[in-house]
This record gives structure tokens, C-alpha cells and sequence, in this order.
């Protein structure tokens, strides 16, 4: 191949990754871009000339300074730099660029030519600006939300509170952290607490109880409402404890008949005032809460043998057909009204529909429009009920930390708390994440049963899918994730497997740099695909130090694990292995690796899965 061939390769990889090069030529004070240069600055190649103070023309005003300090201080130290700015566009577009090189120097030490790369990071940088923005503002919502908010560890050690929660000890955050109940309240009060803990931990549905407290912050009582869930991590277990207490001082008359039907602390998804089912395309009942047999009349039992459709009004039938056709069009319904005809009895309903996200079953949500009275007296309580019911009822595990936080806002908006702010595509992103890592336990039972559907997936995409739901947790953590998807590859398999699979992975190095790394450490997880033939390569490593040889080769045996039982459960990478090798004929290895980046030695395991 010639010159001309390798240049051309050159400037296509330049253009598909967005990184241009340079040369500076300090003698003769010449500036030197390749075309990709031109094409991240938006320059005419003919009409701009190329040179040091030509270059600061395009910097933004506030960066000039910066770069030139930076890129002398590098002379003098004879160091790489690398620096991020911002170029000022002719219509006030704001651009993010990296640049990054390195000085030639004679044997006198005087600066010969600088060589460097751009890169146009646009993009991402807006994306963390935004990520960010929207971090600040929902930390505020939760601070102003009226509720009070807690979190704390399976031992009964505070984790995070808000403002509201500061206010029932009359202290800080940051005095109420790593501190039990028993460091602020008698004995008793605090035993009864931490029963009410073990019991949450224990149940697979959200537990609530009504409590009169004192507020340390100025002495007055309120009339709490407390809902307590066992938080869960992604590998199923169990962290902590998740509580809510909202002020129903007000309403405690009023909620008397409902406390004494919540015998045994009945969960939300039971005491909700409006009915949830799911149905099939046929409109066939899967599934129906407490609510829905009270509004019917009938028993689950009997609504499983029959349709919403078979019980409609049979004058109503072709308009609910109707409708029906327009859900599958359109894929929502809101606020239908409907007659139902159930032993002789007619009631009005008013039915609301969306799609579950396997897309197969039908979430309906029912109210009866007859019972207005009822429904007026428990207004505040139905509409947090309904939120929390819904996803109860959805996900049927206890929520995330993160889906909660997601709750909190989404119930803010309801009410319409928020003013000029528009998080709606935001809160769906969030609550798509907490639906998956609350669905793993559902993907997981369909492996066993075999009930997924093969589809032809991209490698990378599903990494990308899984680093999604994986990005919150990264940054818990303070760690860095480094990927270089460069390469990918069409298979037939399982996605939600897939995803399960790399996020047992990719918790076992977060768990291993967790317990071998101080917190001041750089953490880092490296994911890298490369293409060999028609074979594909993922590359999966950390800096946690590495397994222990004793152990590498049994850490795929079911059950097997160094962790506490109340941390691991040995299944995670078992699951992973059986879903790779045996569900998708991958091949995976896993060894320590001594590497190193930006010039610093790390030492970690190294899992390569390999797809033919």
C-alpha cells in the first residue's frame, strides 16, 4: 500500500472518531492541522490561516489565558499536557474540545515542535453539564419535599436523611449519619423502630404504621404516616432500610376506618383506592389487586377466568373495541369512561391503560367514579397510594434508592410543585433503569423456564444499556468507567440475559475495588470490544487488586463467594457463566492483569468474554 492509502486511512479514522492532529513547528512558528482539525473548529480550508494567535481568535475569551498558560508551563516542564476548552462559534455555539501533546526537544533543551491531537467532546461535555444540573436540582426537590426522608443500613446506621428528617432530631445530616436511633431518642421508642426495620427487611411488600412524634427541632407532635421497604441492590440483596413519613395530622380523623382496615400493616399496593390489573391483548386478567375485586364485587379468582372486555356493558362493547384499537395505535389511553355489568350491577368506571414494558400485557389502572365520596375524604393519601401502588404493583419489589428519589419528583410534579422545569424525559430515563434492575429477578426466573424470545442484538448497544443502568451505582462509587467500544458485532440471543450477565460482572469489580481500595484511591474499570476475524472480544478489568489464586477457579461455581452472606450470595457470576457459555456459546476467561495507565501500575482481574 502507498503513502496516499495510509493517509487516507489516516483521515477516515480521524473523521469517525473526532480527533484531529497538529503540528507546531516552534522555529519557524508554523501551525500545521490535519483536515479534521478544520472540520471541529468549522473552517474553511482555503480562507483560514492556520497559526498560534489566529488559533486564540476561535477560543473562547474566558479559555484563552488558560490554554497559553498551560501549553507554556509544559515547555518549561518538558511534560504532556492536556487540557479542556471551549470555542466561541461564530453564532455563540458553544464547542468542548481535548487537547492533548507533547514537545520535541534539542539536546540544549530548547522546544523544537509540539505534536497533539483535538478531540470534539461536545457532546458528552453537555451531557455531564446536564447530568449534573439535574443532580443539584433533584438533591433540592428532596430537601424541600415535604415528607420526611430517611435511609439506613441493614444495621440500623443512618446513611442519608433530608431537611424535614433533621427537624424530628433537631440536628444536622452530618451529626445524624453513622448514628443509630438509639444516639437520639429512649429506648423504647428506639426498639420499636429497629422492629420496625427488621420487619420491613423481612417483607417483600412496602410496610406502614401511624405514629405521633415529637420534633426535636421546637417540641410540636405530628401525626406521621411512616412507609418503610427493604432496599435491595442488583444482585437481590439486601442493604438497608427505606422510610417515608409524611404529616397527616389533619387528616387523622378522617383516616380511622382506613387505619383500622390496614390490619398487620397491609402493603400500598393493597390499600390503594384504585384498581390496577394486567391483562393481555385480549384483555384477559394476569393479574388484579385488592382494589379491583372491591370496585367489581368479584374475587380474583373469578376476574382470572373472564376479560375487562366480557365485562363491559354489552351496549358498550363496539366503543370499547374502539378504543382498544386505538391503544394499540397509539399505545395509551387516559380517562375512559365505561359501564360495567357484573351480576346485575351496574358501575361506572373510568379506566386508564399503558403498555407493560415487556409490550405483551396491558397495565390498567380503575377508579370508580360511583364512590366520589370516598375518594374526596382520602384525596391526599389515594394520590400517594396510586403512585406508589402502581409501581409496587409493576415491579413487585421493593424500590431502588434511585427509583424512590424518581417517585418523590415524579409525585412533586402531579401536584405541581415544579415550576418551569420540564423533567419529564429525565424522570423516564430514571424510572427505565429502576424498572430493569427491579425486572432482573423476572428475567432471571424466565431463563430458567426458558419463555424469552431470541432477536438479533448489537454487542455494543447492550453494553451501552447495561452501563445505563449501571451509571448511578459508578458514581456512588466514585468510579471511573473507561470504554472503548470501537469494534461490534450482531448476535441472536437473549438481551436481557446479556445485560444481567455484564452487570454481575461489572459489580463484581465494583465490590472488589470497594474493599481493596481507600477512598481517596482512583478506581477504574476499563471495558474494551476488539474484532479478530469473525470473532468478538470483550475485555472487562479493574483496579481492585486482583482474586486470589487459591479462588479464581471456582469464583463460576454456583454459590461460591468470600463475602459475607449478607453481602453476596455466590450466584451472580454462576448466572452469568451459565447465561454466556451455555445460553449464547461464549467463551469467558478470567485471570489478574498488571497494566498500566496514565503512567500509574494497577493491578486487577481481567474477565474476557469471547462471541464467535
Amino acid at each position: 500500500m502507498n503513502k496516499n492509502h495510509y493517509k487516507k486511512q489516516l483521515d477516515i479514522l480521524q473523521k469517525l472518531s473526532h480527533i484531529g492532529l497538529w503540528e507546531f513547528d516552534l522555529l519557524n512558528q508554523t501551525l500545521n492541522w490535519s483536515d479534521e482539525i478544520y472540520n471541529i473548529f468549522e473552517l474553511d480550508k482555503n480562507k483560514f490561516n492556520p497559526t498560534y494567535k489566529n488559533f486564540f481568535d476561535i477560543v473562547h475569551p474566558e479559555d484563552r489565558q488558560l490554554i497559553n498558560d498551560v501549553y507554556m508551563s509544559s515547555l518549561q516542564t518538558k511534560e504532556k499536557f492536556k487540557i479542556i476548552h471551549r470555542l466561541l462559534m461564530p453564532d455563540n455555539r458553544i464547542k468542548y474540545i481535548e487537547q492533548s501533546g507533547d514537545t520535541i526537544f534539542d539536546e540544549k533543551g530548547n522546544p523544537l515542535i509540539s505534536n497533539g491531537t483535538v478531540q470534539d467532546i461536545t457532546e458528552l461535555s453537555l451531557a455531564k453539564i446536564e447530568t449534573e444540573n439535574e443532580h443539584n436540582k433533584l438533591k433540592a426537590i428532596l430537601e424541600n419535599i415535604p415528607d420526611l426522608l430517611w435511609i439506613k443500613d441493614s444495621d440500623g446506621v443512618y446513611i442519608n436523611c433530608n431537611k424535614r428528617f433533621e427537624d424530628l432530631y433537631g440536628t444536622k445530616e452530618k451529626d445524624i449519619i453513622n448514628k443509630t436511633d438509639y444516639d437520639f431518642i429512649d429506648k423504647e421508642l428506639a426498639d420499636f423502630f429497629r422492629a420496625h426495620d427488621i420487619k420491613a427487611m423481612n417483607s417483600n411488600k412496602p410496610l406502614s404504621n401511624f405514629e405521633e412524634l415529637p420534633f426535636a427541632s421546637d417540641g410540636h407532635k405530628e401525626y406521621l404516616q411512616t412507609i418503610k421497604s427493604k432496599v435491595i441492590d442488583s444482585n437481590g440483596n439486601i442493604i438497608g432500610v427505606l422510610g417515608i413519613g409524611r404529616d397527616l395530622s389533619e387528616l387523622r380523623d378522617k383516616e380511622v376506618q382506613l387505619v383500622s382496615q390496614q390490619e398487620e400493616l397491609e402493603s400500598i399496593y393493597n390499600t390503594t383506592k384504585d384498581g390496577l390489573a394486567i391483562v393481555d391483548i385480549e384483555t384477559n386478567f394476569i393479574k388484579v389487586n385488592k382494589a379491583y375485586c372491591e370496585i367489581t364485587g368479584l374475587s380474583e379468582e373469578e376476574l382470572l377466568q373472564t376479560s375487562c372486555l366480557e365485562l363491559s356493558d354489552p351496549q358498550d362493547i363496539e366503543r370499547v373495541k374502539a378504543i382498544l384499537s386505538e391503544f394499540m395505535e397509539k399505545g395509551i389511553v387516559d380517562n375512559f369512561e365505561k359501564v360495567c355489568i357484573i351480576k346485575d350491577r351496574r358501575i361506572n368506571v373510568n379506566l386508564s391503560a399503558s403498555w407493560m414494558p415487556d409490550k405483551k400485557h396491558i397495565l390498567l389502572s380503575m377508579k370508580d367514579i360511583t364512590k366520589n365520596k370516598l375518594f374526596d375524604e382520602q384525596s391526599k393519601l389515594a394520590a400517594m397510594g396510586e403512585m406508589i401502588g402502581n409501581i409496587a404493583h409493576q415491579w413487585r419489589q421493593p424500590l431502588s434508592v434511585i427509583s424512590t428519589i424518581s417517585s418523590g419528583i415524579k409525585v412533586r410534579s402531579e401536584y405541581e410543585q415544579l415550576e418551569n422545569y420540564d423533567i419529564v424525559s429525565d424522570m423516564n430515563i430514571i424510572m427505565e433503569q429502576a424498572q430493569y434492575l427491579s425486572q432482573t429477578i423476572d428475567d432471571f426466573r424466565n431463563f430458567i423456564k426458558n419463555t424469552n424470545e431470541v432477536q438479533s442484538l448489537s454487542i455494543k448497544s447492550t453494553i451501552e444499556k447495561t452501563l445505563s443502568i449501571l451509571h448511578s451505582a459508578m458514581i456512588n462509587n466514585c468510579i471511573t468507567v473507561i470504554t472503548d467500544l470501537k469494534d461490534d458485532m450482531s448476535i441472536d440471543g437473549y438481551e436481557n440475559e446479556l445485560i444481567q450477565s455484564f452487570i454481575n460482572i461489572i459489580n463484581n469489580s465494583k465490590d472488589a475495588i470497594k474493599e481493596h481500595l481507600k477512598d481517596n484511591d482512583e478506581k477504574f474499570i476499563f471495558i474494551t470490544t476488539s474484532k479478530e476475524n469473525s470473532k468478538l472480544t470483550i475485555t472487562i478489568k479493574d483496579n481492585g487488586g486482583g482474586i486470589p489464586h487459591d479462588i479464581i477457579n471456582r469464583i463460576f461455581e454456583p454459590y461460591f463467594t468470600t463475602k459475607d452472606r449478607k453481602v453476596g450470595t455466590g450466584i451472580g457470576l454462576s448466572m452469568s457463566y451459565k447465561m454466556l457459555v451455555q445460553r449464547h456459546n461464549a467463551l469467558i476467561k478470567v485471570y489478574n492483569e498488571e497494566y498500566t495507565y496514565n503512567s500509574k501500575n494497577y493491578k486487577g482481574a481481567c474477565f474476557k468474554i469471547t462471541f464467535d
